[in-house]
C-alpha cells in the first residue's frame, strides 16, 4: 500500500527518501513490510499528496485500525449521501429503545442483543459519515477543520481576598 501511494504520486524511492528525510534503504523497508509509527505515514500522506493515506493505512495495516476504522469504499458523494440517508432512517426507529435501555443506567444480559444490534446499526452510520469525510479530505478540506475543536479547560483565577477587619 504504502509503495503503491508513492508510485501514484509519481516519485521515485529516492526522491521520497529525501523528502521524508530517510534513507532509501529505511523507505524500502516500509515499503515492504508496509509498517511504520503514525508519524512516518502522516508524513508520507503530505509528500505523497494522498490526504486519505493515513486512513487507508489504519483501516488496512493497523492492528487497532483494522478493528475500530472503516475502510473507505465509495468515492461517489451522491452514493455515499444516499447511503447515509439510508442508514439515519434505519437507526430513527430504535431511538426509543436504546433511550429505554439507557434509562436506568445499567445494560442488563436480557438487554444487551438488542444494544448489540442497534451498535451495529449505528456503527453503519459511523461508516457512512467516515466515507463522507474521507471524500472531503481527498477534495482539500483539511481533517482539522471538519474535526470538533476540543474546548480548553478555563483558566481559573485565584479568589479575590477581601479583609474587612
Amino acid at each position: 500500500m504504502l509503495e503503491n501511494a508513492r508510485i501514484e504520486a509519481k516519485l521515485s524511492r529516492e526522491a521520497a527518501a529525501a523528502e521524508l528525510h530517510i534513507c532509501n534503504r529505511s523507505l524500502y523497508d516500509i515499503e515492504k513490510k508496509d509498517a511504520t509509527d503514525p508519524a512516518m505515514v502522516l508524513q508520507m500522506a503530505k509528500v505523497y499528496g494522498q490526504p486519505d493515506l493515513p486512513v487507508r493505512y489504519c483501516s488496512c495495516l493497523c492492528p487497532i485500525g483494522q478493528i475500530h476504522a472503516h475502510p473507505v469504499e465509495q468515492d461517489h458523494m451522491a452514493v455515499m449521501v444516499m447511503g447515509l440517508l439510508k442508514e439515519i432512517n434505519d437507526i430513527k426507529p430504535l431511538i426509543n429503545r436504546i433511550v429505554a435501555i439507557a434509562a436506568d443506567g445499567e445494560l442488563t444480559e436480557e438487554e444487551k442483543p438488542e444494544f448489540e444490534n442497534i451498535m451495529r446499526e449505528l456503527v453503519q452510520v459511523e461508516k457512512q459519515i467516515g466515507e463522507l469525510k474521507q471524500f472531503a479530505v481527498r477534495r482539500g478540506i483539511g481533517v482539522k477543520e471538519i474535526m470538533p475543536r476540543k474546548e480548553k479547560a478555563p483558566v481559573s483565577k485565584p479568589a479575590l481576598k477581601i479583609n474587612f477587619g
